[in-house]
């Protein structure tokens, strides 16, 4: 992936509505939404994940659209509704992903189980070598858990552990299938941000630990997926190892870390999922969460709540947590 020229003016893309009319793709270019659907990108009705489609096509246009758009043109990005930014046929996340995040979690583990604090923390150690040298691990997610980056989080009568999660998530450009990881980013169109809401007594109930915990159930609530506010070129992301993400709760910092903190980078995740999956453009790849989830803090989502879910050079969100 080339470094972006100087003269290349950053730009993202993203869904959004007006207080009339359907959805739209529009490019966002610093504070202004320049809508998609007249500018000649394609037949029919534009979308992003048609954009995404005829990507390798249509990016050069994009940037030509995002050099010479004009503080007047578009839209005020104030003025709109921000949508989830594209919708995908698949999601894939990673799950415990980040090395800090492995140990946090593999050392409660085993002080719960008995042991003292140094054996705890060995025993956590012997645990990341060992997920180390494997394999990602991977499982599946539903689009229609997503909501917009501004949008209310519903917590679900009965869940009494909702988390958060923080994280990058890496949007498919072109179909990729047994890809390699010297391969995989050549397939990668963008980035984006989301937050995994999980309801953790959900998760892994006594009737279901056997056999692996709840997933559906726990991680695929309405809203339960924040993603957004846009999808930010790949080309203005030329080490994705090197972003920023943090999580705020009520304006407290609760995750802060940077992405080479992952295990498994962006481009294993690729090539891992397309050993399982087809990914299509529009597909997302969540890559894991920084430490610092509700179980760490023993504090859970509660209405009212504020989260606010961040990474530098790809976007913010804020949603408040609400009874469904």
């Amino acid at each position: 992936m080339s470094d972006t020229p100087a003269t290349t003016r950053r730009f993202a893309l993203g869904t959004f509505t007006r207080s009339s009319g359907g959805p739209f793709a529009g490019l966002v270019v610093d504070d202004r939404v320049l809508p998609l659907s007249d500018v000649g990108l394609m037949d029919g009705p534009v979308t992003v994940r048609g954009i995404l489609e005829q990507w390798q096509e249509n990016l050069p246009r994009l940037e030509e659209l995002a050099q010479s758009t004009r503080d007047t043109d578009g839209f005020d990005l104030r003025d709109l509704r921000v949508l989830p930014p594209v919708a995908p046929r698949h999601i894939i996340q990673a799950g415990a992903n980040y090395r800090a995040h492995l140990l946090e979690m593999a050392t409660a583990q085993a002080r719960a189980a008995g042991g003292d604090d140094a054996a705890a923390r060995a025993a956590a150690e012997q645990q990341l070598k060992a997920f180390s040298e494997g394999r990602p691990f991977l499982f599946i997610g539903l689009p229609s858990a997503m909501c917009g980056a501004h949008d209310d989080i519903l917590l679900p009568e009965g869940a009494t552990q909702p988390d958060w999660e923080a994280e990058l998530a890496v949007v498919i450009g072109r179909p990729a299938r047994h890809v390699t990881p010297e391969q995989a980013l050549e397939h990668v169109a963008g980035y984006t941000v989301c937050n995994d809401i999980s309801a953790r007594d959900w998760q892994f109930p006594p009737e279901h630990r056997a056999l692996g915990g709840d997933w559906l159930r726990a991680k695929n609530q309405p809203t339960f997926l924040p993603t957004g506010p846009f999808i930010v070129p790949a080309r203005f992301v030329p080490d994705p190892s090197r972003l920023h993400l943090t999580l705020k709760l009520n304006g407290q910092t609760m995750q802060d870390e940077t992405a080479d903190d992952m295990i498994f980078d962006v481009a294993r995740l690729v090539a891992e999922a397309s050993a399982s999956v087809r990914l299509l453009p529009g597909d997302l790849v969540l890559t894991g969460s920084p430490k610092g989830n509700g179980g760490h803090w023993k504090r859970f989502l509660r209405p009212g709540d504020v989260l606010e879910a961040a990474i530098d050079g790809i976007g913010a969100q804020h949603n408040r947590c609400v009874p469904a």
